[in-house]
C-alpha cells in the first residue's frame, strides 16, 4: 500500500499559517479594558453653593455629569446622599447627555450643609455640594439687615416673647453691616462688618428692652442704622 507524503516546503508553510492564526486568536482574547467612568459637577447650573431657607427645597436641582473618554454616558446610576436634609430621588440615572439630577431639601438648621453624589458602581469617587441654610426672610422674628434704599434694620422695632429667637438676615446685595449691642452683651455682636450671605441669631431669655446698631452706619441711642428688641413675658411663658 502506497503512502503519499506532502513536500517538506508545503508542510513548513502550513505550520507558519497555523502559528499566525493562533497568535491572532490570542490577541483577540486580550481586548483593552474600557476607560473608567468619571463623575463631575456640570460646568454650568450644577446647583452647588446655593443659599436657601432652612427646612425648604433649594430653588435649583443638583446636577452631575458622567463621562468616559470625554464623552457623556447614558443610563449610569448615580447615588445621592446627605446627613442634612433629604435628596430626591436617592438614585437617578443619567440621560442621553450623561446628566443626573436630584432635588435637595435642606435641614432646618442655620448653617452650611453638605450633600454628595457618587457613581453607584464606584461609591468611593464622589463629588461634594454645599449650600447655606438661612432664616426665612418673611418670618415674624426675622430682621433684615438692609443696604438698599438706605442702610437700616427692617423692622427697626420688634416685640417678642421671652424664649423667642431673633434672626438678623443680610439679604442679597447687603454689604458692610453688623449687629452691635448699645450696652451689655444682648444681643451679642455679630462679628466684624459683613456681607450677604450672612445671618445672626440670638435667643432672648430675659424680659427687657434691648438696643443695638451697626457700627459702620449707626450708633448707640438710636443714631442712624439702629434697632430695638422688646422682650415681654406672656401668660403661657411666665
Amino acid at each position: 500500500m502506497l503512502t503519499r507524503r506532502l513536500p517538506l516546503a508545503l508542510l513548513a508553510g502550513c505550520g507558519a499559517v497555523l502559528a499566525l492564526l493562533l497568535a491572532c486568536r490570542g490577541d483577540d482574547r486580550q481586548a483593552p479594558s474600557p476607560a473608567p467612568l468619571v463623575i463631575a459637577k456640570t460646568d454650568t447650573g450644577s446647583g452647588d453653593q446655593q443659599v436657601g431657607v432652612a427646612g425648604s427645597m433649594l430653588d435649583h436641582r443638583l446636577r452631575v455629569m458622567i463621562i468616559r473618554d470625554d464623552l457623556p454616558v447614558e443610563s449610569v446610576t448615580v447615588r445621592w446622599s446627605t446627613t442634612e436634609g433629604s435628596l430626591l430621588p436617592a438614585a437617578s440615572t443619567t440621560d442621553p447627555d450623561g446628566v443626573a439630577t436630584a432635588a435637595w431639601t435642606l435641614k432646618h438648621l442655620f448653617a452650611q450643609q453638605v450633600a454628595f453624589a457618587a457613581i453607584d458602581s464606584n461609591p468611593g469617587q464622589a463629588v461634594t455640594f454645599t449650600a447655606i441654610a438661612r432664616p426665612a426672610p418673611d418670618a415674624r422674628n426675622t430682621v433684615l439687615v438692609r443696604g438698599d434704599g438706605g442702610n437700616r434694620f427692617d423692622p427697626a422695632e420688634l416685640a417678642i416673647a421671652v424664649g423667642d429667637t431673633v434672626n438678623w438676615l443680610w439679604p442679597a446685595g447687603s454689604t458692610g453691616h453688623n449687629v452691635v449691642p448699645d450696652d451689655g452683651d444682648s444681643p451679642p455682636q455679630s462679628g466684624p462688618l459683613g456681607d450677604y450671605p450672612r445671618f445672626h441669631s440670638f435667643r432672648f431669655q430675659r424680659a427687657g428692652v434691648y438696643h443695638y446698631h451697626c457700627m459702620a452706619h449707626g450708633g448707640a441711642g438710636g443714631a442712624g442704622m439702629s434697632g430695638t428688641i422688646t422682650v415681654v413675658v406672656t401668660p403661657d411663658r411666665s
